[in-house]
Formats: structure tokens, sequence, C-alpha cells
């Protein structure tokens, strides 16, 4: 990452802070999920997500379930619209149902 990059980032950052996962509301806001594992945070995989108002949480591509807790959210500013919610949940249900067999 060079100079250039990281500041950016950081203004980014900045703008656009980390929020708690209580904060979420399931309106079709599009965000960018913070996971945590053994070692810290990361935010190495750049996939946006929704809340669904069953709670669950949804990787918009490739359409999935996600599976893992976050322990952060921050909004991307945009919503997506109930017609594509229910498109990308029907297309996740589809995935994990040829997965199991």
């Amino acid at each position: 990452m060079t100079i250039a990059e990281r500041k950016a980032k950081e203004a980014y950052d900045r703008v656009n802070p980390w929020r708690s996962m209580q904060e979420a509301k399931a309106d079709g806001t599009i965000c960018e999920l913070l996971f945590s594992d053994m070692v810290g945070c990361f935010d190495a995989e750049q996939h946006r997500y929704f809340l669904d108002n069953s709670g669950d949480w949804y990787c918009i591509d490739p359409p999935g379930r996600v599976q893992r807790p976050a322990t952060s959210w921050r909004p991307a500013w945009v919503k997506i619209t109930p017609e594509r919610r229910i498109l990308i949940k029907t297309k996740s249900e589809r995935k994990s149902s040829w997965a199991t067999l």
C-alpha cells in the first residue's frame, strides 16, 4: 500500500467510522462488515452486505448468508431495493440447498 492509498483509507475511516452491531437496522442499507479472528480484526474482503429483517446478514456478491459473526459495520450510504434483497436471499438459499445434496 502506498502512502497516498494509506492516507485515503485513513481519511475514509475518519469520515465513515465503524459502528456497533447493535446500531445496524434492516432498512436496506448496503454495508461493510468487520470480522474478528484470533489475532485481531480484519476487513481484507471487500464484499458488501445488507441486514435482513430476520436479523441475518447477506453478502451481495456472491450471494450468500454470512455464517461467521461480525464485530462492527459501517454503511456504504446506498440502499438496496427490496426486490434485489429478495433475489439475493433466494439465490443464497438455492446455493445452500445445493451444498447440502
